[in-house]
């Protein structure tokens, strides 16, 4: 367990954090610029962190320990282009009474970035606990910003030839078609994901196109179950370059999150092709290009993009067990994918088999939608927290009215190595349990099981490594305690006509059943599309490699030029950043492509 000696620390008001931040990035870029491999030692605590986030090894890669960052870090910081490391003072330094934090800027020979970096005091000397490196732009290729001196251009003072000015929309309308070009980047999947790296690559001036089969941007959410809510702040769910009204939501609405989804498409001039099935996929080695066959408005099209993108989701082809007597059941038998909730649920009785999020909103739908009658059929134990304690302790420090800037916090919350946040979970998770020690005894008394998860890691450990169902409480609980949901142990273990038969023999009638169980692995969508052999090839989607990062998705997939987008809105905000900036490269030949095939074994974990 990590752990960071605050026994000699000085007392808070005793310490001038942007002073301390200010002599160890000094200290370091003096050792980078001299090549001092063992300066740089020095300045490194004695359990101390290092997250790459893509600026120096082209990868997520977490180190712990001195000896594993120099061995992996060893060439880029023996490298002249690694330095002019200076502090950022958008987000200005800070001591908590354990470690003194701050943003600070870097570059590389191609690359700029920022970073975050932790200084703990050891025998008198301030020295890193934990230092992250993130990409940010590319040094030959920068994003264009509009200037007032662009009023004097020629563009902005010339007239048009006679009879050859065009409405915007008709340029759009034209560029979006593809006739005459092929994107570089087709992303399949419009959701919140798909639409982040396409905005991403249009600043960057990459041609992409995004394909989606729902009929409207925003679908994928507007045509959920009725009630469902966004879990998170709405800080830590803004989008790109467009951020909220002060006015907007705590929890964002479905409805609220799909509409500003198609207005982000119009705003952000984002090509969209909706209605749109993709048939195939095949890839030309030699050519660095795929070939792709769509269905498009009743069109079949053949483009041939240079990178292939998946953003469909983090869950892949919905999975819902087989049960006996299925045939029988004269009720209505759904997965929560497709189950629609609202009036279709008044008056029947409702069975939801699962414990997670979805569960939860579709048992408090179907309750506040009048229900006759809701089971919640539990087979595992879940962790349950409360909005009100367990959110604003994870968040709040920088996702709140008072926080920084949306792109600072999403760079300091990224700053932890995945392995590091997990060893720190416990305590957090702990706290919060203590916070809610009513909620989780009034739950467990109710028949609902409840725990914090592998080592009390709780959230950051189920959510990354899986094992475990995560519910933030948004009421559900409340009826769970007072009887208006009944909790079931066990499984189905057959259908009746008129109902389900649990694993203890226990009957039940049931008009609607609704299957909250998950989804195969995303690596499964693509099969159909790509075929076997490619889909084998790739490691799989979501879980940790070996060094505890997040695997396949955001990053190197083990294919030249197929990725995947698979996250949630507060880290897809901040990763389709990087993920824009490594196609970016590998288009102008700063990063080989087999780079993503050589990483393959690294994903496997």
């Amino acid at each position: 367990m990590t752990r960071i000696d605050t026994t000699s620390a000085p007392p808070t008001e005793a310490v001038d954090p942007q002073a301390i931040a200010e002599e160890w990035l000094a200290a370091l870029d003096s050792a980078v610029t001299a090549r001092d491999l063992p300066g740089v030692r020095r300045l490194f605590a004695a359990d101390t962190w290092w997250r790459d986030i893509y600026a120096l090894t082209w990868d997520l890669v977490g180190m712990h320990g001195a000896d594993d960052i120099l061995g992996v870090l060893g060439p880029a910081l023996d490298e002249p282009g690694f330095g002019d490391l200076r502090p950022d003072t958008s987000w200005p330094a800070t001591f908590n009474g354990r470690y003194v934090e701050a943003i600070f800027h870097f570059a590389t020979d191609v690359s700029v970035g920022r970073g975050v970096v932790r200084l703990v005091q050891e025998a008198g000397e301030w020295r890193s606990w934990v230092v992250s490196t993130s990409l940010e732009g590319l040094r030959d290729f920068r994003v264009p910003q509009v200037s007032v001196d662009d009023a004097a251009s020629e563009e902005n003072n010339s007239p048009s030839i006679p009879g050859a000015r065009r409405s915007l929309d008709e340029i759009r309308a034209e560029r979006r078609e593809y006739r005459d070009s092929d994107p570089s980047v087709l992303i399949i999947g419009a959701g919140h994901s798909g639409l982040f790296l396409a905005a991403r690559l249009g600043q960057l001036g990459v041609p992409t196109l995004l394909v989606d089969r729902y009929a409207r941007a925003g679908d994928n959410w507007r045509l959920r179950y009725n009630g469902l809510l966004l879990h998170d702040f709405k800080w830590s769910t803004e989008f790109p370059y467009l951020s909220y009204p002060t006015t907007w939501p705590l929890f964002t609405p479905k409805e609220m999150l799909a509409d500003w989804m198609e207005s982000y498409v119009t705003l952000m001039g984002l090509d969209l092709w909706t209605s749109t099935e993709v048939r195939t996929a095949t890839y030309d080695e030699g050519e660095g290009r795929w070939t792709v066959v769509l269905d498009h408005g009743g069109e079949r099209r053949t483009l041939r993009p240079q990178h292939l993108v998946f953003a469909t989701g983090k869950d892949g082809i919905p999975h819902r067990p087989t049960v006996d007597g299925e045939g029988r059941f004269e009720g209505v038998i759904a997965h929560s994918s497709d189950h629609p909730g609202g009036d279709s649920v008044r008056g029947k009785k409702v069975v939801v088999v699962g414990v997670g999020a979805s569960a939860h909103d579709i048992a408090q739908d179907a309750y506040e939608n009048e229900a006759a009658s809701i089971t919640m059929v539990q087979r595992s134990p879940a962790l349950v927290f409360s909005q009100r304690n367990g959110l604003k302790l994870l968040f709040g420090n920088y996702y709140s009215e008072n926080g920084p800037d949306v792109a600072d916090a999403d760079l300091l919350s990224a700053a932890n190595p995945l392995a590091l946040s997990v060893q720190l979970a416990p305590g957090v998770t702990r706290q919060i349990a203590e916070l809610d020690a009513d909620l989780i005894a009034d739950l467990e008394g109710a028949g609902f099981r409840t725990t914090l998860g592998p080592n009390d890691a709780g959230q950051a450990h189920l959510t990354t490594r899986g094992g475990g169902a995560v519910y933030i409480d948004k009421g559900n609980c409340r009826l769970i305690v007072d009887g208006e949901i009944r909790i079931q142990p066990g499984e189905i273990d057959r259908f009746t006509p008129h109902g389900v038969v649990y694993r203890d023999g226990t009957a039940e009638d049931a008009d609607v059943v609704v299957f909250c169980t998950g989804y195969s692995n995303m690596r499964e969508v693509v099969r159909p599309i790509v075929g076997d052999e490619v889909t084998d090839a790739l490691a799989t989607v979501w879980n940790v490699d070996d060094r505890g990062e997040l695997r396949t998705t955001l990053r190197h997939s083990g294919h030249e030029r197929l990725w995947f987008m698979a996250t949630g809105l507060r880290l897809a905000r901040f990763y389709s950043q990087h993920v824009a900036l490594l196609i970016k490269a590998m288009n102008e030949g700063l990063i080989d492509p087999s780079i993503n095939v050589e990483k393959k074994q690294e994903l496997a974990g």
